[in-house]
């Protein structure tokens, strides 16, 4: 019985930022299961969160199963909730991303940036 109520129970996620981040707009939280698509198809995204916030140092993404993600958090400054680019199609917001790429043109592989998910309450830290 006690395997049942711990495999039932919802498994949280807390991401936690270096220093706090002051915001201007939303977070947005895009998470990735899957390497095909990753990160720029937002239509293969596992699960998306849209957290209006004004000044915050840790995110709790609540109800997410074990498992292998990457995961990309944008701040959304004009509040369109999308991750603007410009006219080359680079970031034109700050963002943090869950591992920590090799610099070189173009997006980050799925395998340079993701982490597994294995305990209730693990904290990922990130820096924007």
């Amino acid at each position: 019985m006690s395997g049942f109520l711990l495999a039932a129970r919802a498994q949280t996620l807390i991401i936690r930022f270096e220093q706090p981040v002051e915001i201007k707009g939303n977070l947005l939280v895009y998470i990735y299961d899957k390497a095909e698509g990753f990160p720029v198809e937002k239509e293969r995204i596992f699960r998306r969160e849209i957290i209006p916030v004004n000044q915050t140092s840790e995110i709790r993404i609540k109800k997410l199963p074990f498992g292998t993600y990457a995961i990309i958090v944008v701040i959304d400054a004009n509040g369109n909730n999308i991750m603007d680019r410009n006219w080359l199609g680079m970031p034109a917001e700050d963002y943090a991303l869950s591992g920590k790429p090799k610099f070189r043109f173009g997006p980050p592989r799925f395998e340079e940036v993701k982490f597994d998910f294995v305990r209730d309450n693990q904290v990922l830290e990130l820096k924007f």
